[in-house]
């Protein structure tokens, strides 16, 4: 009986000890609203914004630490997009201070999209991964994708 009540009491200790790793994770990895509306893609130096355009086409914005514009200078993307119909390959070309897609996303949404990126033409490129959910949430009213409520 005692042994019985020593694994209940174990087991209703891990389990609030992770109901409140849970929680505090949650609260540690909160997304930060973008200029443009966009993804701000957290692993990227300086920060990148990824944004979809009204015609589809992406365009990536960069950011200092303080959220100020910065111009692109030696970075590279490209983004991979696999859509139902098969994936596809974006490249991008300077335009004004960001860096634009030269061709546009493939109809649809609710896709995994892969952004590369590499600060120089030489270094090893990140890849960092989210799914494309156009729809508008609710409570910050921005594109699911760039999404920066907690839920």
């Amino acid at each position: 009986m005692k042994t019985n009540l020593r694994i209940l009491t174990v087991a209703v200790a891990l389990c609030i000890g992770l109901f409140t790793a849970t929680a505090a994770d949650k609260h540690d990895h909160e997304h930060k609203a973008t200029p443009k509306g966009g993804r701000l893609l957290d692993k990227t130096k300086p920060h990148a914004e990824f944004v979809v355009e009204k015609d589809r086409t992406v365009t990536i914005n960069f950011y200092n630490h303080d959220m100020k514009p910065v111009a692109a200078t030696t970075q590279k993307v490209t983004v991979i997009a696999d859509a139902k119909n098969g994936k596809a390959t974006l490249q991008f070309d300077k335009k004004g201070d960001s860096l634009a897609s030269k061709t546009k996303l493939p109809e649809g949404e609710g896709y995994n999209v892969v952004v590369q990126f590499k600060q120089t033409a030489e270094a090893k490129p990140s890849n960092l991964r989210f799914k494309l959910d156009m729809s508008i949430c609710g409570g910050c009213k921005r594109a699911e994708y760039g999404c920066t409520c907690d839920h």
